[in-house]
């Protein structure tokens, strides 16, 4: 893991192939479980299609900043292949790991441009535990989730927007905070393009009734993000 770390590190800086290397750092509240987070992401794109990104997220801990953790470390990569002149193809894949183990997560993602200002896309995912854990019934077994996330975006000269309904569901006997086998959220993104370089961004994710704080479950939960994405 170490060697393929250091491979893609060295491809993201490499001028001669590349397109544009972005560096994003976020930081998050998760206003139903009290919870504070952080993320750093490095991103690659190259003019032939292909993108890769790297990223680490931290956990502060609950009411404040006193409990800080990693447990959340992932690699992507995906190839944008056009079909026609306003509709592209991306399969791509997530590795990631953390504390419990890793996820294979493979991915096909279809964009259509309606317009130079406006798209719409949908993205159907499979994230696969490599892990067991322990589900409803006691056994042990991987709670491996099907996925579907819903794009609309629009965007000009200073502005970026964009909505991202999401849809999930575990394949196995595995509950979410709501106690349902399924969960939804809805992730909107505004971002102002200040500069070619500087591109700060707020997100709102409104994710139902899977908060959990002090014992209880169910909560209403909201997320709320601020962060800037510095094209280097």
């Amino acid at each position: 893991m170490k060697k393929l770390a250091t491979l893609l590190l060295a491809a993201a800086f490499c001028p001669l192939v590349s397109q544009a290397v972005t560096l994003d750092i976020r930081g998050g509240y998760r206003e139903g479980s009290h919870k504070y987070e952080s993320r750093f992401k490095m991103s690659q794109a190259w003019s032939n299609g292909f993108w890769l990104s790297m990223e680490t997220d931290n956990k502060q801990g609950v009411d404040g900043f006193d409990q800080s953790s990693t447990d959340y470390n992932e690699i992507e990569g995906n190839y944008k292949y056009k079909l026609t002149d306003t509709v592209a193809m991306q399969p791509g894949m997530v590795y990631h790991w953390g504390g419990d183990g890793a996820q294979i997560r493979p991915y096909v993602k279809f964009v259509w441009n309606m317009t130079p200002a406006t798209w719409s896309g949908i993205r159907f995912r499979y994230d696969w535990n490599q892990y067991d854990s322990t589900d409803l019934s006691g056994n042990q077994d991987k709670a491996s989730v099907g996925r579907v996330d819903l794009y609309f975006g629009w965007q000009n000269d200073k502005w970026y927007i964009q909505d991202n309904p999401v849809f999930y569901r575990y394949v196995n006997d595995f509950n979410y905070n709501n106690d349902k086998q399924s969960a939804w959220e809805n992730d909107l993104v505004i971002k102002y393009k200040l500069s070619k370089v500087w591109q700060p961004y707020i997100e709102w994710d409104y994710m139902g009734q899977q908060g959990s704080y002090q014992g209880r479950r169910g909560l209403t939960e909201n997320r709320y993000r601020v962060g800037i994405s510095i094209n280097i």
